[in-house]
């Protein structure tokens, strides 16, 4: 999910804050619950805060939404972005091996890595792709 900021905010998830300033963020989530029930607890907001998303779209506006169907690649996508992108510690990763599900990012890059993402794809996908950092930033 793409989110857009407007403004600075001290947001606090859990036990843990963090300090975020304007700009666009990308989430990742696997919606294991399926789309039809996540998508509009993300639109409408929740009844209860549950997840650490919960919190930021509070104070943010969606932007964007990329889905994809099928295997749990939530974890291979935040390791792919890890290596483009700014980590915000430990958001939304606590049940995975990488170190957080969000990341400040430039949406038309963002767009363009996760264009490499398909059905079909090669989980050596994001080996390729290590160390092949933005050179343009």
């Amino acid at each position: 999910m793409l989110l857009k900021l407007s403004k600075r905010i001290t947001l606090k998830y859990g036990k843990k804050a963090a300090r975020l300033e304007p700009g666009y963020y990308a989430y990742v989530g696997s919606a294991m619950g399926g789309f039809s029930k996540r998508i509009p607890r993300y639109f409408l907001g929740p009844e209860k805060k549950q997840w650490h998303i919960d919190y930021l779209l509070e104070y943010s506006q969606i932007a964007g939404l990329i889905m994809f169907q099928g295997k749990r690649i939530e974890e291979e996508v935040s390791r792919v972005l890890s290596y483009h992108f700014e980590g915000i510690g430990e958001f939304g990763a606590s049940d995975l091996k990488v170190k957080t599900n969000l990341f400040r990012v430039v949406p038309s890059k963002l767009f363009s890595i996760l264009g490499g993402f398909r059905e079909d794809r090669n989980i050596r996908w994001s080996q390729k792709h290590r160390g092949k950092q933005d050179q343009s930033c």
